[in-house]
């Protein structure tokens, strides 16, 4: 899948990425909103890294809930890791969601 970065504020490995980028992908990268829009599918090369700081450990939703009045990227980047496809684009609509993935018991 190839991508063109739309927005500013996307990191690689050598730093961030210029607006207009086009970047090869394995798949497409949800948690970076409407930053990037695809340009093609199917096409496999090197993927994009998301995360150049490492930061690789699970978060409970309460260790997500905590940085609710932080950056918000950051606070969304890491509800949608537990959200998945269902993290909503509204912070209070997110704390909504993770607040009732909390209290859900398993």
């Amino acid at each position: 899948m190839r991508i063109r970065i739309e927005k500013a504020g996307i990191f690689g490995k050598d730093g961030e990425y210029a607006v207009g980028t086009e970047l090869d992908v394995q798949e497409e990268p949800k948690v970076w909103g409407d930053r990037y829009t695809v340009i093609s599918e199917g096409r496999k090369s090197k993927a994009a890294v998301t995360n150049p700081e490492g930061g690789g450990e699970v978060k409970t939703a309460g260790d997500v809930l905590a940085l609710a009045d932080g950056n918000f990227m950051a606070f969304k980047s890491a509800a949608a890791k537990l959200l998945g496809d269902k993290t909503p684009s509204k912070k209070d609509e997110i704390v909504a969601a993770l607040e009732d993935l909390a209290t859900t018991p398993e």
